[in-house]
């Protein structure tokens, strides 16, 4: 008996502790497994059946193989057409994207709705039966394809055409809500509904929201993903990163184009067309040392400030400022940190900062920001405590009303179907806007 305990306490168990180790770390090195809604259009086949199908995309909407939909879709439905293509902002392959589509089955034409025509027109909807929406959302309100599908969904509600969405994960999660919810007088292509700078759904989820509490009315089907959880940043997906525009090149680009997107309508540059794009906030006349260390001192969560020279594009101009460093994704507030950045920026320069008017219209920032009450404040004086704590009521609003939308909580949906249509949602409030 002594010896089976020997051999027990030192071959057995050591044994058994290095095969659980290696457990964990096959696990860990294989990632969870997501199927994206694109992965499970299959499952609508049977509803699709003997359909003309337009699809809504661009290069960045891939399988988790990382095959693009346009090409995947025609043989995941053999028995539909794809007759039509409807691109977003920057077209079907935007400059420097992979995996490019080359070509279309079937030679569909293809029409872009960004310019002059933002929805897809009567003419371009009598080709189709149906229209399937499959986009790579970054979170952020301003970033139009979440327009370019409210108002796909808009023109199919009036051709009477229904409406399925392929979801996608949002690249910083479902967790991280932040920045004030938009007015509705500043309602624009780049901000359609009452939502906030940074909204925390997917794509799937705020086609819902968008249907039913503001008041679309489109026939709508969404297909869900799997596997996903809202704590999921871009790289807890194990996913492969294709850049849904030509500046947001990695799977932490978001984070950054939140902060420093939202300097639109100042004369303070982003970094944009340079390899610091979004990461850094800079001028001819600020003194980056100085204001890094300023930041610093309020330990804003999530994130660090270092001093930065940029060179101006085409220029022998160098501008200085700051350098944004994102350490913690699950406690980073992007709006916020740009209000501190803004205010402390103000009370060093005063009026060396300016927000852009034009001589009619509305200034950009506050289109950007969806209110004039963040650019007033920082005019004022206010501190920057106070112009965030103004927003929060609205965002507590929102969070509200969104609870009812969303398909992924952190817990698992193990009896969800492979698609679901959108309920009427009878007691959930719809906001009316105009068109």
């Amino acid at each position: 008996m002594a010896r089976l305990r020997w051999i027990f306490r030192r071959v057995v168990t050591p044994v058994v502790g290095a095969l659980l180790i290696w457990i964990v770390v096959l696990a860990i090195a294989q990632g969870p497994d997501i199927a994206l809604g694109v992965d499970g259009v299959g499952d609508v086949a049977d509803a699709l059946a003997g359909l003309r199908i337009g699809i809504v995309t661009n290069h960045a909407a891939v399988t988790r193989d990382g095959l693009p939909t346009a090409i995947v879709l025609p043989s995941e439905l053999p028995d539909t057409q794809l007759t039509a293509v409807f691109t977003p902002e920057h077209g079907l392959n935007a400059s420097g994207a992979e995996p490019a589509i080359a070509a279309i089955p079937g030679s569909a034409p293809v029409f872009s709705l960004f310019g002059r025509v933002t929805r897809p027109t009567r003419q371009m909807l009598s080709r189709v039966d149906a229209l399937v929406i499959d986009l790579q959302d970054v979170g952020v309100r301003p970033f139009t394809y979440v327009s370019t599908m409210a108002l796909t969904m808009q023109a199919a509600r009036r051709a009477r055409k229904p409406v399925i969405v392929l979801d996608r994960p949002n690249p910083m999660g479902g967790l991280l809500v932040d920045g004030p919810v938009l007015e509705p007088q500043f309602r624009s292509f780049i901000g359609m509904y009452p939502i906030p700078y940074v909204h925390g759904m997917t794509i799937g989820e705020l086609a819902q929201l968008y249907n039913n509490a503001f008041g679309i009315g489109a026939d709508l089907r969404v297909v869900p993903m799997r596997g996903w959880r809202r704590h999921m940043s871009w790289a807890d997906t194990g996913l492969p990163w294709v850049n849904p525009s030509p500046g947001l090149l990695t799977e932490d680009s978001p984070y950054y184009y939140a902060t420093t997107g939202a300097l639109d309508g100042t004369n303070l540059w982003n970094g944009v067309s340079t390899d610091a794009r979004f990461q850094v906030i800079v001028a001819r006349w600020i003194d980056g040392a100085r204001l890094a260390e300023r930041l610093n001192r309020y330990k804003l969560p999530g994130v660090i400030f270092s001093p930065t020279v940029v060179p101006l594009p085409f220029s022998k101009q160098v501008w200085s400022g700051v350098q944004l460093h994102v350490m913690d994704p699950a406690q980073y507030k992007p709006m916020t940190t740009t209000v501190y950045v803004l205010v402390e920026i103000h009370k060093m320069y005063g009026n060396r900062l300016v927000f852009r008017r034009p001589r009619r219209g509305l200034a950009l920032f506050d289109r950007v920001w969806g209110t004039r009450q963040v650019r007033l404040g920082i005019m004022r004086g206010d501190d920057a405590a106070t112009i965030v704590a103004r927003w929060q009521p609205g965002l507590q609003e929102f969070l509200a009303l969104r609870q009812g939308y969303l398909l992924y909580p952190d817990t698992p949906l193990s009896d969800t179907p492979a698609w679901t249509k959108a309920p009427d949602m009878p007691g959930r409030p719809q906001i009316k806007l105009q068109e």
